[in-house]
């Protein structure tokens, strides 16, 4: 009898967002972890929770898994394997380790480690990915007690290192074994490997802009905005914000495809309705609503500001750039009005950023572009 463990009870630190319930197409990231054993013909799977675990217990209800809950959690990783190894029934022979951010594995991946498993002597099977080890390695229960006794650093890598002479490397055809999620783009490379991304690929938009007879002069600034924005996104990402950056590229990419028709953001916006999530920042990236409650960056304040930073080709300052509009304007109380405001945004939004990384916008343009600006 073989088992399945999977953990998770993590704090999902580097995602920002609780990995076992993020969206997988139609289901939760834990629901396709388990749905990667029930498919492969394990009948005995085993979840281990710890944090949040009151909002994981439905999930599990519905799906039938048994669960084990982990009290340490806090204590790390190691202390949920151990949680699960501890929760083995007497008569399992082996048994798969999963973390939940790695839940995309094939029914022949499982099937064939097992039977590896149970025509040969090795204790320690790993699967592999063009001559890469990935998950669920198995592991014969054999190794139990080693598991509830280790005290040394590295946790479950560290023990299994100790038994390279015990274990067997099985070729599978699933690069899955290799996708993790322990970061937003983690996250978009999954849901682009399962086929469930709302986000265009750059190659992508750039057959959108096509289709839609978007002229050269303007692509080339949105490729310039898409630059700006992209090292803005990966400013605040390096520290803490949970921005999705292959989002950031896409909205700028595509933020003028409408230019040249009336209300062109939210003609822009209504041509991308099969990419929500792009859409909504293309409908803003003119005049956007921030709500001054709210202290996090999303996406559409980056490309915003990315947008209103880029004149035509140029990187340029908010002042550089609205000044002449100002002047222009002067007489027009309306539209001096509107102008003012997208000023306004646009400085609180950069005032935000610079607070957050903690230089100012000039500067980080000599670190990231090379004084490009």
């Amino acid at each position: 009898m073989l088992t399945a463990i999977i953990v998770a009870a993590g704090y999902s630190f580097r995602m920002k967002r609780f990995k076992p319930l993020l969206s997988l197409g139609e289901d939760t990231v834990l629901e396709k972890a388990v749905e990667s054993f029930v498919k492969g013909g394990i009948r005995d799977i085993r979840v281990v929770v710890g944090h949040r675990a009151n909002e994981m217990y439905p999930i599990l209800e519905k799906i039938e898994v048994q669960t084990v809950v982990n009290p340490n959690f806090s204590e790390g990783m190691f202390s949920s394997v151990r949680a699960g190894v501890e929760s083995l029934p007497s008569e399992a022979k082996g048994f798969f380790l999963l973390p939940v951010d790695n839940p995309i594995i094939r029914p022949d991946s499982i099937k064939k480690l097992e039977s590896a498993f149970m025509t040969t002597r090795f204790g320690i099977i790993y699967p592999t990915y063009q001559g890469t080890r990935g998950h669920p390695p198995l592991i014969s229960c054999r190794y139990g007690k080693k598991v509830m006794f280790w005290d040394k650093p590295g946790g479950m890598k560290a023990l299994l290192e100790q038994y390279e002479q015990d274990a067997l490397e099985v070729e599978v055809e699933d690069p899955g074994i290799l996708l993790d999620m322990d970061t937003p783009e983690d996250y978009q490379q999954m849901l682009n490997y399962c086929g469930h991304s709302q986000i265009p690929s750059e190659k992508e938009c750039y057959a959108i802009l096509k289709s839609s007879n978007t002229s050269p002069q303007v692509v080339n600034h949105c490729q310039q905005v898409a630059q700006v924005s992209s090292v803005l996104g990966s400013c605040l990402i390096r520290c803490g914000c949970p921005l999705n950056q292959e989002l950031i590229k896409a909205a700028a990419l595509l933020h003028d495809l409408a230019k040249g028709e009336a209300n062109h953001a939210l003609a822009g916006a209504k041509m991308l309705v099969k990419y929500p999530e792009v859409a909504l920042i293309v409908a803003e990236h003119m005049d956007i609503c921030l709500d001054s409650t709210d202290r996090l960056l999303t996406e559409k304040e980056v490309v915003y500001l990315a947008d209103k930073l880029v004149k035509e080709e140029q990187i340029i300052s908010l002042q550089a750039r609205f000044s002449g509009l100002l002047e222009q304007f002067k007489n027009n109380v309306e539209v001096s009005n509107k102008i003012i405001l997208r000023l306004s945004n646009a400085e609180k939004i950069q005032g935000k950023i610079e607070e957050i990384v903690k230089m100012p916008l000039p500067d980080i343009w000599k670190v990231e572009l090379g004084g490009k600006g």
